[in-house]
């Protein structure tokens, strides 16, 4: 009876994969193209991924979809943030339901329940690993960004103390490497070249690192600027000396992290030197 149950589970899952498959095919076409494979592998099967987002309603206007949109655009970039929301979303749905039908044939074929929990548990954490991916690469990101913040700072003082005024030294410093955070300095210095105000400028320059340091340097820059570059000097310079400060200890929580991350696999190679150890004693002892 169990074995029936699955064999019906298994084949209204593979009819309902292969009708948003064939039906779907035609419309996210374009969609599909565009996708990079080496990013995203199988992306020909996308369209089963966007069928079911359209099925299930998630589109890019909910409250939660906004703030992933803007965290998404920390690593792909405003213009493409929305499209990128799509497309991770659609990866998701596509592996996790593909990963679910084909373990739900496979326990219906073999008559395992086992294999169609196992089916479950396996789409669901390939479906987190996939918004994981976009967390990883956002938190290097951002880690990037403020290892680099204390010396772009202290090149930025040093610049400044001086004589240069600061768009002139920001421009300086910008080309001075080609780091994340030097390229959101280059784009900075673009949108002046552009047209667009100085301050405006540095504004979206914190908009789009959305670090909490940055952000704050940034604002206090434009603040000293409205006044006139009176303390701007000494800004830099103190901030400078935090950020360095700020750097240490991130060192430091990374050293400490690394650490635990060792004590899991540390944990399981002590445990199979213990086996190999024990096992052949306690053969002996029989014997």
């Amino acid at each position: 009876m169990s074995r029936l149950v699955m064999l019906i589970l298994a084949t209204a899952l593979v009819l309902a994969w292969i009708i948003l498959a064939t039906k779907y095919e035609k419309m996210y076409a374009g969609m599909v193209r565009s996708i990079d494979p080496k990013e995203y592998k199988y992306p020909e099967l996308f369209c089963v991924g966007f069928a079911l987002m359209k099925f299930l309603k998630i589109d890019s206007k909910s409250k939660s979809a906004r703030k992933r949109i803007k965290e998404i655009a920390e690593v792909q970039g405003k213009r493409y943030a929305e499209y990128y929301f799509y497309v991770i979303n659609a990866a998701k749905w596509t592996y996790g339901f593909t990963v679910l039908v084909l373990l739900e044939i496979l326990g219906a074929l073999a008559d395992s329940s086992m294999a169609v929990w196992m089916g479950a548990v396996l789409s669901a954490l390939l479906m987190w690993y996939v918004e994981e991916a976009l967390n990883d690469k956002l938190e290097a990101r951002r880690d990037e960004l403020l290892a680099d913040m204390p010396q772009m700072l202290s090149k930025l003082t040093l610049l400044v103390n001086s004589g240069m005024v600061v768009r002139e030294a920001w421009k300086k410093v910008a080309y001075g490497g080609e780091r994340e955070l030097y390229r959101e300095m280059q784009m900075t210095v673009q949108e002046m070249q552009n047209g667009i105000s100085e301050l405006e400028a540095y504004r979206n320059f914190a908009e789009r690192c959305s670090v909490k340091q940055i952000r704050r340097f940034a604002s206090t820059m434009i603040q000293n600027m409205q006044k006139g570059n009176a303390e701007i000097s000494y800004f830099l310079r103190e901030m400078s000396d935090e950020m360095w400060d700020e750097k240490k200890h991130l060192v430091k929580r990374k050293g400490e992290a690394a650490n635990s991350k060792l004590v899991l696999p540390t944990t399981m190679i002590f445990v199979g030197i213990l086996i190999m150890i024990m096992v052949p004693a306690f053969l002996g002892m029989k014997l």
